[in-house]
């Protein structure tokens, strides 16, 4: 699915789809925000896997987040001036620290045809995959900082109302894939899980933990993403007011 320019969207809302499911028919009305979305991202085992590519002649800032969170930056990174792909995030000290672990195999011939990439938390290590081999690792010492205990998680940016428009990292891409799977840190799991067919994730003893999965095949009438999981986070597109 493309994502244009300064369009991003949000993973922020539980859907009530009872009432309508066969005609994907949702309204403004049977969403709720969804909570878990204030800390998940603090959990200490978790597999987030996204496949993408970002041509050439799109559209985007300097820096880049492919999906992130506001406050200060966190998220999967791409600097169009240094051809370079990270994770980024901060974590809590005595002076907060700013931690950086970047793919040193990812060419800017793969962010343009399409790549995926994994970034699995397991304790105070994160490790980052390209194409489900491992590409780097970085451990830090404290936990994330507070600011990302909020319930906006975004996908073509990483804050869409920061006052300061360097660092909102708006970015056009074409997004394929995209999965966060909790309590769990083997890449093998997430392999199993991006390869399988959606109608046997219900047999897949990790399903519970499968907080969301989009394959951006299923889109209802008014532009949600339906979510593969069975907590129907949908992924919906920012409305206007907030983006700046």
């Amino acid at each position: 699915m493309k994502i244009k320019y300064k369009e991003p969207y949000w993973v922020k809302f539980q859907w009530d789809i009872s009432e309508h499911h066969d005609n994907q028919f949702v309204t403004d009305f049977d969403k709720t925000e969804n909570p878990i979305f204030e800390d998940f991202l603090h959990n200490e085992n978790y597999i987030i896997t996204c496949n993408f590519k970002i041509k050439n002649h799109y559209k985007k800032d300097d820096i880049c987040m492919i999906f992130g969170k506001p406050g200060k930056n966190l998220g999967l990174s791409y600097n169009s001036q240094t051809k370079k792909l990270a994770f980024e995030f901060w974590t809590k000290g005595e002076e907060d620290k700013f931690n950086q672990v970047t793919f040193p195999d990812v060419t800017e011939k793969e962010i343009n045809s399409g790549i995926t990439v994994s970034i699995i938390r397991d304790g105070n290590k994160i490790t980052i995959f390209k194409n489900f081999k491992e590409s780097n690792s970085i451990s830090f010492d404290n936990n994330l900082i507070d600011d990302y205990k909020e319930s906006s998680f975004f996908v073509g940016c990483s804050s869409p109302d920061c006052d300061s428009a360097s660092h909102r990292y708006y970015c056009e891409m074409d997004m394929n894939y995209f999965s966060f799977l909790n309590n769990v840190s083997e890449i093998d799991k997430g392999k199993e899980l991006y390869e399988s067919e959606l109608h046997n994730l219900v047999i897949r003893n990790y399903y519970d933990d499968l907080l969301f999965l989009y394959d951006f095949k299923t889109i209802n009438n008014i532009g949600i993403v339906y979510d593969e999981s069975k907590y129907t986070n949908f992924l919906e597109r920012v409305p206007e007011k907030y983006i700046k």
